[in-house]
């Protein structure tokens, strides 16, 4: 039982990593909408591949630890959120790589008024990112329950910058290459919310043993 244990606490130490990573990738590519978007998808392009092959091996590693010890109740659901957290950190990153890819559509850095609604709603993902890592870790379900409810946030984020596009005045050709890159950044935070929603719901899971997926109750 100790090897397993061992095993166990060394996946997770890594998938901690892999978070610290995917986190990196999404604070850079929300300042590539301040500054040369081109070399930083360059940048990312190679932590993205980095972020892959930091999935295969969780994977590998947990079907390693499900062959070799056979875990059981608590231990179970561990190995079996770390698989689903694995892949949903994979996909952050993808999201995180396209947002930097709209920033390198545009022919001119963001005006104030479309750039702070987008700034905080990165710094809305980037935290519930954070914190869901630290709820998987402490195993804390109320801090994961309180995750969940910032992805409503998010959502009204999402609604208030189309909205602000909508309203903007400027309808010309760089307007609306600007408004385009905008909302689908957006779109792709909100997506990352989703996500960290996701891992907040299998850590409640990985605690407590009852599944809040879609049940609408905390």
């Amino acid at each position: 039982m100790g090897k397993e244990r061992e095993e166990i606490r060394g996946l997770m130490e890594s998938l901690v990593a892999m978070a610290d990573e995917v986190g990196v990738m999404l604070s850079s590519a929300m300042e590539a909408f301040g500054k040369n978007p081109s070399r930083t998808v360059e940048a990312l392009m190679q932590k993205d591949t980095t972020i892959d092959r930091m999935e295969n091996l969780h994977d590998s590693r947990c079907l390693r630890i499900l062959a070799l010890y056979q875990p059981e109740a608590d231990d179970l659901r561990t190995v079996f959120m770390a698989l689903k957290i694995n892949n949903d950190l994979e996909r952050i990153g993808d999201h995180a790589l396209n947002i930097a890819e709209r920033a390198e559509n545009l022919s001119k850095p963001l005006l104030p008024a479309l750039r702070d609604p987008l700034d905080k709603m990165g710094i809305l993902a980037r935290g519930m990112l954070t914190d869901a890592i630290t709820a998987f870790v402490a195993r804390d379900s109320a801090l994961a329950k309180s995750i969940i409810t910032r992805d409503d946030e998010a959502d009204d984020y999402l609604r208030a910058t189309i909205q602000d596009v909508l309203l903007h005045e400027g309808r010309d050709e760089p307007f609306l290459e600007t408004a385009i890159a905008v909302v689908l950044a957006a779109k792709e935070l909100e997506r990352i919310a989703d996500l960290c929603t996701n891992i907040a719901e299998d850590v409640v899971f990985m605690a407590e043993g009852v599944t809040i997926k879609h049940s609408g109750e905390m």
